[in-house]
């Protein structure tokens, strides 16, 4: 537990350097951050993978991890295309998988490309949002006044979306333990017996009112801090919580995810890099799933307004 407690408190440390470069100095920082994520937690893909792939497919999908976020962020920061590239880098790393077939028959399977397309999937593909997440401002439309000043700051503010995912991420599974913690002698049925056997129900409630309360927490700091105001509280504030609550309960669902892979694999971690956390995919097994529920909904704002 101690160890565990450490390794968390040196993660956050450096998620906060990181989120402060962003800030001060440019949010190509973040997407460093991001890409050894991509890296790391493909490599153990690939690693707790390596029966089910052959050596081509291996070697295909750590190539469109190496290319894909740079691509990704780099067309989203100057040409607000980032969507349109990674859509266009899954389809060409689909492409190359599949003519796999027909170059290296005798050893390609459609089992094995299988396997290839979801280490592809997760958790490269998945970053790749939280990179629309960290360019997802709008300065040209903002400068523009196409939007409300309180509106655009909230709607497309790149930087309070990444405090929600990594904010309300850490918060739910902390508020989850304990939970589970306090409450499991008195609500002790399971939440997904076969596929984790120590959440419980209660747990997951706790991990929503985390979640949720963890958006309150956002909601008045953030104004606070910029000076927006509160003038649409009657608006804004349900909408936070709302975020708060799908992002905690996307968090959760993505716990479980991990869970299940490492029980089909047969394994505990998928790595040793984090002390008491196991590796790079068990830390940021609910963020991947986090980020995707807060840009689904901030792209949903931008389109309403």
């Amino acid at each position: 537990m101690k160890q565990r407690t450490i390794s968390g408190i040196c993660y956050a440390a450096i998620l906060l350097g990181f989120f402060l470069l962003k800030i001060f100095v440019h949010d190509f920082c973040f997407d460093v951050f991001i890409y050894a994520f991509a890296l790391v937690g493909t490599f153990e893909m690939l690693r707790a993978m390596k029966d089910r792939m052959t050596k081509a497919e291996r070697v295909i999908v750590f190539v469109f991890t190496l290319i894909c976020i740079p691509a990704c962020a780099l067309s989203e920061y100057y040409f607000r295309y980032g969507l349109h590239v990674t859509s266009v880098c899954f389809v060409a790393m689909g492409t190359v998988l599949l003519s796999l077939l027909v170059l290296r028959h005798e050893e390609t399977t459609p089992e094995n490309l299988g396997v290839a397309f979801f280490s592809s999937l997760y958790p490269t593909l998945l970053l790749m949002v939280l990179v629309l997440v960290n360019h997802v401002s709008d300065p040209v439309a903002v400068s523009q006044g196409k939007y409300p000043e309180a509106l655009a700051a909230l709607a497309f503010n790149s930087d309070l979306l990444i405090v929600f995912v990594f904010a309300v991420s850490p918060v739910c599974d902390v508020f989850a333990f304990f939970f589970g913690r306090l409450f499991k002698k008195h609500f002790p049925d399971k939440l997904a017996p076969e596929i984790s056997p120590n959440k419980t129900i209660i747990g997951g409630i706790g991990g929503l009112v985390g979640g949720v309360v963890t958006a309150l927490v956002i909601y008045f700091a953030y104004n606070a801090i910029t000076g927006v105001g509160y003038e649409n509280m009657q608006i804004w504030l349900p909408v936070y919580l709302a975020i708060g609550f799908l992002a905690s309960a996307a968090t959760e669902f993505g716990d479980l995810v991990e869970s299940c892979i490492k029980r089909k694999l047969g394994i505990k971690d998928m790595g040793n890099i984090i002390p008491g956390h196991g590796g790079v995919l068990d830390r940021i097994d609910g963020t991947l799933f986090a980020s995707v529920a807060v840009y689904l909904v901030f792209a949903l704002i931008r389109l309403l307004v």
